[in-house]
């Protein structure tokens, strides 16, 4: 091997080239970066929405006369929390959206889902079993609706349960939907459309 390999002159274009993908790298990640923090802030007025017409729920079926009981009957399900965890719906929404990096169709998919399984199960949404459910459903949906995900060790840390805990709750929802997922466009339209509407008469009153 010749001396001429490493002139000086060779090294300097070898730094140059280096520096310059380095610098396609950065703007790319940066890219990326400004890309994923858009698509959370857009998702901001859906979250608003899911949780209120979820905490709206919540409120409706705690006025039923055997509320009590449906709690202690559901209370061995694996839904179900021993108490009511600290942490809103729209902040856990929010923990969601924030790790994980969904789709705004995520989420509208996750709110058919919920509805799905309230209707053809005896599922009652309450205030101790709705975090687990939400989570599970927007799990299903980001493995029914997006191209990528991440495993599932990497959303037990972000649900803040154990992988094993986390397998349960994906399958026990599965299993309350009858192992069917499928959202029909015309269903898919109907629900963004009234989310949409929802938000807008919630902005006029307030």
């Amino acid at each position: 091997m010749s001396d001429q390999s490493f002139s000086s002159g060779h090294f300097s274009d070898w730094e140059e080239e280096e520096d310059e993908d380095t610098k396609n790298q950065s703007d790319k990640d940066k890219n990326q970066n400004q890309k994923k923090d858009g698509l959370k802030k857009k998702n901001l007025n859906f979250i608003q929405t899911i949780s209120e017409i979820l905490t709206k729920i919540l409120e409706q079926n705690k006025k039923l006369k055997n509320y009590k009981e449906i709690i202690l009957k559901q209370k061995n399900m694996i839904f179900s929390a021993n108490s009511i965890p600290k942490i809103s719906i729209y902040d856990y929404l929010i923990r969601i959206n924030k790790y994980s990096e969904i789709e705004k169709s995520t989420l509208i998919c996750s709110l058919i889902l919920i509805d799905h399984i309230s209707k053809s199960s005896d599922t009652i949404l309450t205030y101790y079993n709705i975090h687990r459910i939400i989570f599970a459903a927007v799990l299903v949906s980001i493995k029914y609706n997006e191209d990528s995900y991440y495993d599932n060790k990497f959303y037990a840390k972000i649900a803040g349960i154990k992988l094993k805990e986390l397998k349960m709750i994906e399958y026990t929802f599965l299993e309350l939907a009858d192992f069917n997922v499928f959202i029909k466009p015309e269903e898919y339209e109907e629900y963004k459309i009234y989310l949409e509407k929802f938000y807008e008469i919630s902005l006029l009153e307030n």
